[in-house]
């Protein structure tokens, strides 16, 4: 797998991490949790979120059945942002 195709496959994370963190400062500058921003900015990172999952599940699909033990690298990067995301969401 290219060097590049790598970083484009952690740009779910990236762009899950952005949203939820974009709503939480708007929300602390607004005071509600009731304005469409945070509603649209929270949905674009649950979306994000989810194909994130996606790009794991199949980060480890690849690895377990093709044997690419050289990724377990992008894989462990893959687990770690998947882990902030979810901290971030959730948290």
């Amino acid at each position: 797998m290219k060097h590049t195709t790598q970083l484009w496959l952690l740009s779910p994370h990236a762009v899950s991490v952005v949203c939820f963190a974009a709503a939480f400062v708007w929300i602390m500058q607004v005071g509600t949790n009731r304005s469409m921003p945070d509603l649209y900015l929270g949905i674009t990172g649950f979306v994000a979120l989810g194909v994130a999952l996606l790009t794991t599940i199949a980060g480890i699909v690849i690895i377990f059945r093709y044997g690419v033990g050289r990724h377990w690298p992008w894989l462990l990067a893959h687990l770690a942002a998947l882990v902030l995301a979810l901290a971030i969401a959730f948290g």
